[in-house]
């Protein structure tokens, strides 16, 4: 009788299935994409952290002109309802302003290509990094590509990580943990799949 190690050969039984693949594209974001993107986000996800300063402004602001109708020749009265309408401005413009710097920051990078594939079970979401224009490459493998490295990937499990799903007119969105977005572009997705990304994101994050 002849015996094989269960060391030398992997055990059928114990070997799980690879999860169906649904839907693969490939995408890039523009810059009013990212930025069209996260005013969603500011306005789905962070819509009470930014009400609550203008809340408290707006309050204060009331008080202090009531103060001031019952006591107009208090100079501090005055001053405070400069600071607190300088305050209500700047909590209203806060979020454009945070765009408007994010957007900056990027205008500089070189624009980067990405890959989503989409499984009954998980997200995977690959950045391909592409070398600048002013970077030297040393190219070691002659057969290999001279312009595109190594793809950076990230997998989201439903059930097990924070998703959430939101949508605009240019894009179906991806938010993890609340803090970070993955923007799907519509215009570069079919029909077929950019209903089916829309459907499944709906029905999988629905049942957490």
């Amino acid at each position: 009788m002849i015996h094989i190690s269960n060391g030398l050969l992997p055990d059928i039984e114990n070997i799980s299935p690879q999860p169906e693949e649904l839907v693969s594209f490939s995408y890039d974001n523009t810059l009013d994409e990212i930025d069209g993107a996260m005013e969603t986000f500011q306005k789905t996800f962070a819509r009470r952290k930014g009400l609550l300063p203008m809340i408290a402004y707006g309050f204060f602001t009331f008080a202090i002109v009531v103060a001031i109708v019952l006591n107009p020749t208090s100079i501090f009265a005055y001053a405070a309802l400069l600071f607190c309408g300088f305050g209500f401005f700047y909590s209203i413009t806060d979020r454009k302003r945070t765009r408007q710097k994010t957007i900056e920051a990027l205008k500089d990078m070189n624009p980067e290509e990405y890959k989503a594939t989409f499984y009954s079970d998980k997200i995977k979401v690959e950045t391909i990094i592409k070398q600048k224009e002013n970077e030297v490459n040393l190219k070691i493998d002659e057969e290999a590509d001279d312009e595109i490295i190594s793809p950076l990937e990230s997998v989201f499990v439903f059930g097990s990580d924070v998703l959430d799903f939101a949508e605009n007119d240019e894009s179906l969105l991806l938010v993890y943990n609340r803090r970070q977005i993955y923007c799907f572009p519509k215009r570069c997705l079919t029909s077929e799949q950019e209903n089916a990304v829309r459907k499944l994101l709906s029905e999988k994050l629905s049942m957490f």
